[in-house]
């Protein structure tokens, strides 16, 4: 079991990944979910009723609710909601550290699961941004953890913690069934007796009765509808196998060669080929990877043949069991050789992330990625405009109307200008070719009246408009604030 000493080795690799998390943690600015998901945490804060607010759109709630008491301690929403993510991710990283410890890896194996986990882009990115899918990955790290001490010790208060786990999994988002399936079936397959399908069962009552605290929420239906925008159903795909698979299959290569350090990856796979042919030699490890290829993989494949939209965070929860998986391959190895790949490998990432903390206007992503730092779903400026018009504001009455109705805007800036007296924000549409009756009305009264939107989503020439301020985005659009 592991003790106290063994976290001293663990400290410097915390300090390290907090440093790396939180230092220009809001240089890249707000994408559409995380407006969306910051609104609905600040309505839940201010009115009680509401907090199942976000099944309105079929989102389980629960990193919004995570989110609500961070604003107390945090002036900045968009720092408060994205500094819940990297709580998660530290809980991910202990997750998978313990996990090491446990099974008696070596120390090199120990501070190589630290050095992947902090040095990939792939954890780095989302672990500070404010979205559902870190924290799923955090809960199924927690019971892929639980589900290897209920191998090792089949014991009925494991299951209900890891049905607790999984229950709030399944209120964070609903892929968590691909974990309570798995957890299952691998305690299953490893004891194959009548107490581990009880024990099986009692963990997917719990966790399944925990998922139905939803259904206190009017719109608990809005899960499954929203889900079929998400995903084909096992009818659609007999008719199409290969698509979305083929396709999907190419954008996990390009991801993970953008977001992953691929030569390590090599380096375990040779040397995973290399334990097989040394079965004897290396069992333990072999068990272990096996697991944690399956725990990575299964889902993976799962959401490359079913998954109607593809980008890496839907995918971000198969990432720490493959860490895990690498970190295996290269337990017991200690030369040089390998030392030298593994820091090599880490390095174009390594600098990849610099670049994303400290200048991300100019970083080129993946193309499913894209629209974390450009087009409309991109905040540039929202956060610049917020403050103009909270200080226009204090001298006035202040209407803004923004493009769209839910998402990048018109939330991105309710996010910054609630309960800001004096200043009104809601969404006109998406294509604006003329001024809207109720901006002109609002003028006519005496208000002053604003339109914040994206330079391609007007086609009213600039002649005619009033530009105060224009904040370019890397596309080469702008956002315009516009006086009416």
């Amino acid at each position: 079991m592991p003790k106290f000493k063994d976290y001293l080795y663990f400290l410097p690799w915390a300090i390290v990944y907090f440093i790396t998390r939180l230092i220009n943690l809001i240089r890249l600015p707000v994408f559409a979910d995380e407006a969306i998901y910051i609104r609905w945490s600040q309505v839940i804060k201010a009115v009680e009723t509401l907090r199942f607010i976000p099944l309105t759109d079929g989102k389980q709630p629960l990193f919004m609710w995570l989110t609500v008491p961070f604003f107390k301690v945090f002036s900045d929403p968009l720092f408060a909601s994205r500094f819940v993510s990297v709580l998660a991710g530290f809980v991910t990283l202990t997750t998978l550290y313990t996990i090491c410890v446990y099974l008696n890896t070596s120390r090199f194996a120990k501070i190589s699961v630290c050095l992947i986990y902090i040095s990939s882009t792939f954890t780095f990115f989302f672990d500070r941004m404010a979205l559902a899918d870190n924290l799923l990955t955090t809960l199924a790290s927690l019971s892929l953890l639980l589900t290897i001490l209920q191998i090792k010790h089949l014991r009925l208060d494991l299951s209900l913690i890891n049905g607790g786990i999984l229950g709030l999994a399944w209120l964070t988002k609903s892929p968590a069934i691909f974990f309570i399936t798995l957890s299952i079936v691998t305690v299953l397959l490893f004891h194959r007796t009548l107490k581990s399908l009880i024990l099986g069962m009692i963990t997917f009552f719990i966790s399944f009765s925990i998922y139905n605290i939803l259904r206190l929420g009017p719109q608990f239906h809005m899960i499954a509808l929203r889900n079929q925008d998400y995903v084909w159903s096992v009818t659609e795909i007999l008719h199409h196998p290969f698509d979305p698979l083929k396709p999907h299959l190419l954008d996990i290569v390009n991801l993970f060669s953008s977001y992953l350090p691929i030569g390590i990856l090599l380096l375990s796979l040779i040397l995973i080929i290399f334990k097989i042919t040394k079965h004897y030699q290396y069992k333990h490890d072999l068990q272990w990877i096996s697991l944690f290829l399956a725990w990575s993989l299964l889902p993976l494949l799962a959401n490359a043949a079913f998954a109607k939209v593809f980008t890496a965070r839907y995918i971000l929860y198969t990432i720490s069991p493959l860490i895990l998986a690498v970190t295996f391959a290269i337990n017991n190895y200690q030369k040089k050789l390998i030392i030298l790949i593994v820091f090599l490998s880490l390095f174009p990432t390594v600098i990849q992330n610099y670049h994303l903390m400290t200048d991300p206007f100019t970083v080129q992503l993946p193309p499913t990625e894209t629209g974390y730092n450009q087009d409309w779903t991109s905040g540039w400026g929202i956060q610049s405009a917020s403050k103009y018009l909270i200080a226009r504001s204090h001298q006035a009455n202040v209407i803004v109307g923004t493009e769209g109705y839910f998402g990048t805007l018109p939330d991105g800036l309710q996010i910054y200008t609630n309960n800001i007296p004096r200043l009104t924000v809601f969404g006109i549409g998406v294509q604006i070719d003329a001024i809207p009756p109720k901006l002109l009305d609002a003028k006519a009264h005496g208000d002053e009246v604003y339109l914040l939107v994206n330079s391609n989503r007007i086609t009213i020439p600039k002649s005619f408009l009033n530009i105060i301020h224009q904040y370019p985005k890397p596309d080469k659009t702008q956002l315009l604030l516009i006086r009416i």
